[in-house]
C-alpha cells in the first residue's frame, strides 16, 4: 500500500504518511481509508488537525494530482481543525500549491515548520483572545 494513515490522540491529529506513484485506484482507495479514519475520529473529537508527510511522494500524473484537492477539501470539510502537508522537494511544492488551496491548509518543505505552525494557535483565535489577556 501506497499510504498510512494514523490518529495520534495526544496532537489530536490525524497523521497520513503517502509515497510512490499513484493510480486512480490508489488515490479512490486513499480517499475511503481517509474518510473511514476522519468518521472514526469525529466520533469523539471534531477539531482535529491533519498532517500529510508526502516527502516520498513524488510529483504525479495530471489525473492523479487532479484528485487530490478533492480529498483535501472533503477532508477539511469534516474538521474545524488545520491541514498541513509535508513535501519533499520545490517541484512538489509547486505542484502541491497549484492543485490545492484552502485558508486551512499549508504546504510545507520542512516536518518542524509544519509541526510548528499545527501547533500553534489560528491568528483567528489569537486576535479573538488577545484583547481579553491584556492587563
Amino acid at each position: 500500500m501506497n499510504f498510512q494513515i494514523d490518529y495520534d490522540a495526544r496532537r489530536n491529529r490525524i497523521v497520513a504518511v503517502i509515497h510512490g506513484f499513484w493510480t486512480v485506484e490508489t488515490v479512490h482507495a486513499f480517499a475511503a481509508a481517509a474518510g473511514a479514519k476522519a468518521g472514526e475520529v469525529r466520533t469523539f473529537r471534531r477539531d482535529y488537525d491533519i498532517l500529510v508527510d508526502s516527502r516520498d511522494f513524488p510529483v504525479q500524473a495530471n489525473d492523479v494530482a487532479d484528485l487530490l484537492p478533492q480529498i483535501a477539501e472533503g477532508g477539511l470539510a469534516l474538521t474545524t481543525g488545520r491541514a498541513a502537508s509535508v513535501v519533499g522537494s520545490r517541484l512538489n511544492k509547486l505542484q502541491a500549491e497549484r492543485t490545492q488551496s484552502h485558508p486551512r491548509l499549508r504546504i510545507f518543505m520542512a516536518m518542524a515548520e509544519a509541526e510548528a505552525w499545527l501547533a500553534a494557535a489560528p491568528a483567528a483565535e489569537l486576535e479573538l483572545t488577545a484583547p481579553n489577556q491584556r492587563i
